[in-house]
């Protein structure tokens, strides 16, 4: 089900008693974030904007789905194959995965008198610097976690320059994670079990990828660039939205100024677009101006009214009483994925970046957006509403 089914049918059941504004919206970051940090959750995605419990993944249907059973089936036999491998096969395994991620100069070190060290390998990032790695790999059943005293062990062996990865099929020991992040110390990286399969999976080391054709119309591309909005059902709200011109922190400031040209006069297509080129100085084409022209009436502040431009009820109130609460509330309205964004961030207990709200989008909204522009608008839109705060490039709640 989706977020909103889940909650209204909570509600119905009395599972869920709840007075904010946005409960479709809260459970969905919920969802998302317990899935994503908690092991045991028993929740799992089931396809674009879809959970189910894991004990009742095999009535959830989706092409999604599908493919991620396939996946899994995939994911246990790898595992089970690389556990009965020869153990020196192996490490030719992982030396081979380690070129696939742009290792360079890897060399498989002998079975005997190797000091603990199973590969060493040179990579070389962007032609800058040169971190040279010693490996170890772990071919260990997944009861049987990695502790400390091998990340300790690796050091010893290490030379000045050289840094540490520890490859295993099992898991690593909290104690053996600290380990690796000591200050002062050497740094050594930690693959486990998960992540392995993860790694071999995406660069197509021993397994195969296989394609198969599925279109969708990418309404979302175009909606951006259709400035009519023809693709746009009239009960949904706008997915393909623009940023005004003047900055991220000017594009409220630059929205008054439009709506008051608007109420002045400049209340058709085409004199609005001579007004933004007029009066907007980084405004240097029609085109341009013409996009912009219809941010406030994807924000439903403006209509088209026989032809002409006009305020709506809630563009004149917001005009009358420049409130930020109230014109949030409007674009939310009117605007996919507003409330979604707060709450996500809201609920999360450290800051995140552009591509990490992107992913919450995609996973738990069905958008299925290549870039981080959309979602990037609309962060941009709620930092001038006040309602997120920057923090070294990444977006964090306001604190009351």
């Amino acid at each position: 089900m989706s977020p909103s089914e889940i909650t209204e049918r909570s509600i119905q059941s009395g599972f869920l008693k709840t007075e904010g504004a946005t409960p479709d919206a809260t459970m969905a970051a919920q969802l998302y974030l317990d899935i994503k940090n908690n092991l045991r959750s028993p929740f799992k995605k089931a396809g674009k904007g879809k959970f189910t419990l894991k004990v009742n993944e095999e009535s959830a249907a989706s092409s999604e789905l599908i493919v991620a059973k396939q996946n899994n089936i995939v994911r246990k036999e790898l595992r089970k194959l690389l556990h009965a491998m020869d153990p020196y096969k192996f490490e030719l395994l992982m030396g081979e995965l380690l070129q696939q991620l742009g290792y360079e100069n890897v060399i498989v070190t002998r079975q005997s008198g190797d000091k603990g060290i199973d590969v060493v390998a040179d990579l070389t990032l962007k032609g800058i610097t040169d971190v040279k790695t010693i490996v170890q790999v772990k071919r260990y059943k997944e009861s049987n976690k990695i502790s400390g005293d091998t990340v300790t062990q690796l050091r010893g062996s290490a030379q000045v320059d050289q840094r540490g990865l520890i490859i295993t099929l099992s898991d690593f020991t909290k104690g053996a994670k600290e380990e690796a992040r000591a200050p002062n110390k050497m740094p050594v990286s930690l693959v486990n079990g998960e992540k392995l399969l993860d790694l071999m999976l995406e660069n197509e080391v021993a397994v195969t990828k296989e394609s198969l054709p599925l279109y969708s119309i990418d309404s979302d591309w175009l909606d951006s660039f259709n400035n009519d909005n023809l693709l746009q059902k009239p009960s949904d709200k706008r997915r393909g939205i623009w940023p005004l011109p003047g900055g991220a922190e000017s594009q409220v400031d630059c929205l008054i100024n439009v709506l008051d040209a608007v109420q002045s006069g400049a209340n058709t297509k085409n004199k609005l677009t001579k007004w933004f080129l007029n009066n907007i100085s980084n405004v240097n084409s029609e085109a341009s101006a013409n996009s912009y022209s219809t941010v406030p009436r994807s924000f439903g502040l403006t209509d088209i009214v026989n032809d002409k431009i006009v305020l709506t009820e809630a563009g004149i109130q917001f005009l009358d009483s420049r409130s930020l609460n109230f014109l949030y509330n409007t674009i939310n309205d009117n605007v996919f994925a507003i409330e979604e964004i707060v709450e996500f961030i809201e609920s999360s207990e450290t800051s995140l970046s552009t591509p990490q709200v992107l992913d919450f989008i995609n996973e738990t909204m069905n958008a299925d957006w290549k870039s981080n522009y959309q979602t990037q608008v609309r962060l941009n839109w709620l930092l001038c509403m006040g309602k997120l705060q920057k923090i070294d490039s990444k977006f964090a709640p306001i604190k009351s």
